[in-house]
């Protein structure tokens, strides 16, 4: 009679453990998983910024600049500068704009409204972009080509940009 009891106490104790042990092990999903991707591979870096005539003339002991290069890198800068300012300028507004008509919106504010406030935004900004590829291309224009390889060979290490 007691080995029966044992045998009942151990038995119990085994499924106990058996259901324990399964309720512990995490449920397998029907569908597959999707490997996880590293970190870096799903934040790509953003795409790099042309460098201004201000950059290059930052560098201008390195690329041995001329006289005449200098003149026309300032030249350049100063248009660019004043030209980056309106943009800017003009992009502030349209964000502010836009985060007016989305904050006074609560539901009021028409989608229609919404997305021109948005689009201009957005037009705004790719002329941004656009206008600084173009000079961009125009200050490195101003450069000779051996010019122009060290300086995309400085430009790797420094910190091109900060004039923007």
């Amino acid at each position: 009679m007691r080995s029966q009891v044992c045998m009942r106490v151990v038995l119990a104790l085994l499924v106990a453990v058996g259901v324990y042990a399964l309720w512990q092990r995490p449920f397998q999903r029907s569908t597959p998983r999707l490997p996880s991707a590293a970190p870096a591979v799903i934040r790509s870096a953003p795409p790099a910024v042309p460098p201004s005539a201000r950059d290059i003339l930052d560098r201008a002991m390195i690329l041995e600049l001329r006289h005449d290069q200098m003149m026309r890198l300032q030249a350049l800068d100063r248009l660019w500068r004043n030209e980056l300012s309106g943009l800017e300028r003009d992009i502030q507004d349209a964000e502010r704009g836009f985060s007016s008509v989305a904050k006074d919106a609560q539901g009021r504010a028409s989608g229609l409204e919404i997305e021109q406030r948005a689009s201009e935004f957005s037009r705004l900004s790719a002329t941004l972009r656009d206008r600084r590829q173009r000079h961009a291309e125009a200050a490195l224009g101003l450069l000779a080509g051996w010019q122009r390889e060290r300086f995309a060979k400085t430009s790797r290490t420094a910190d091109v940009g900060s004039h923007r």
